[in-house]
């Protein structure tokens, strides 16, 4: 099993606005009221029973709602041991995936005087995935497979042409490690987010698989792969010092950026780890997820997942709308529609279209400076 976990929460969530925002982003957000999708990821992490530690990376801006989400999460399951599990590594600036991920695996060797092979899980917290026990099985297996030095992803079968994902093509499949284990497989190669009719042969033709953005691997493997082929960000974090960097807020450890961790996110470029390790190292494996897997990554699948949630005052001659509102909604006449409203702010589209909310947001910034 992997010895320690990274929980990935510096996004911010723009694709759900606006119930997602930058002083409360999207993996803060509590959709069926009980656990936020970062205590989901965080139960979910506790789950897999591992010896070190939960490392969550997030913005220096969010640390405060963090420790709120750890206690209030610790104190409503009755485990205050959790508590002694979480580091919060809090990041000065954004810069995606490679370099939070540099930064943890710095750390862990540094924790563990580099004697043992640190075994990372790195994991989205604002996934949902299900059932665990499934999760934990395919965890093994990647853990296993990262422990042979390699960077190992988790395979989504896809269940539809969707174009907001990257996808993998698998290569020859490999013979299972251990009893009980998953299968796995050698990536050919990583294709990113592809057009309507490519993704529809992607399908037709069987052998490709979404990528969920999970990862295992070895934290000495990793920092010498991103040496090999992204040595910008290597050589950002080869220097950083992490002594007399660590306090303690409530009983949670919280890792604040000094001046070293300061220059190393000013000086390296903002890549995610698909981009700068795993599409093109020569040790890329996947294993076959058999767990249920949704990033929720638009409103479009929001309300796929959510249904249940849509609330309409009133509808009349209206068809598969989704209402998610801080206030009374009334349809008439219109379908195929989304509607969101929340912190004073409303969005209305067409279902299918609500991946362009992002792309949308500038244009929203620009009326509102004007």
């Amino acid at each position: 099993m992997c010895s320690d976990i990274i929980i990935l929460a510096g996004g911010s969530g723009e694709r759900l606005w606006p119930a997602s925002g930058p002083d409360k982003p999207k993996q803060f957000m509590k959709p069926s009221g009980e656990d936020s999708f970062l205590q989901s990821a965080i139960l979910r992490a506790s789950v897999l029973e591992i010896s070190g530690d939960i490392c969550i990376i997030t913005r220096k801006n969010w640390t405060n709602l963090v420790i709120n989400e750890v206690q209030e999460l610790a104190e409503r399951i009755k485990k205050p041991e959790l508590i002694s599990k979480i580091i919060i590594m809090s990041e000065p600036c954004g810069r995606n995936t490679a370099p939070a991920a540099a930064w943890a695996s710095k750390y862990l060797l540094y924790k563990n005087n580099s004697i043992e092979p640190v075994n990372i899980l790195m994991m989205a917290s604002d996934h949902l995935i299900s059932p665990l026990e499934v999760f934990a099985r395919d965890v093994r297996t990647a853990s296993w497979y990262a422990g042979q030095k390699n960077i190992v992803s988790f395979a989504i079968e896809p269940a539809a042409p969707e174009t907001g994902y990257g996808y993998i093509k698998a290569g020859e499949t490999l013979p299972l490690p251990f009893s009980g284990s998953s299968q796995a497989f050698v990536i050919d190669f990583f294709r990113e987010k592809p057009d309507a009719a490519t993704a529809q042969s992607y399908l037709a033709e069987g052998n490709y698989y979404w990528n969920s953005g999970i990862y295992a691997f070895r934290a000495d493997f990793y920092l010498n792969e991103l040496e090999l082929y992204s040595p910008e960000i290597y050589q950002a974090f080869q220097d950083i010092d992490m002594y007399n960097s660590i306090e303690t807020i409530a009983g949670i450890r919280i890792m604040s950026p000094n001046d070293s961790i300061e220059k190393a996110y000013k000086t390296t470029p903002p890549i995610s780890i698909d981009y700068a390790v795993s599409e093109k190292t020569e040790r890329a494996v996947s294993v076959r997820a058999g767990f249920l897997w949704n990033d929720i990554g638009t409103w479009d699948s929001f309300a796929e997942y959510y249904s249940a949630l849509s609330d309409t005052s009133a509808s009349i001659k209206s068809e598969n709308c989704f209402v998610y509102s801080d206030i009374p909604v009334m349809l008439c006449g219109v379908s195929d529609i989304d509607v969101i409203i929340k912190n004073g702010k409303a969005l209305v589209a067409k279902k299918g279209e609500t991946n362009l909310v992002k792309e949308a947001l500038p244009l929203l910034d620009r009326k509102d400076k004007t």
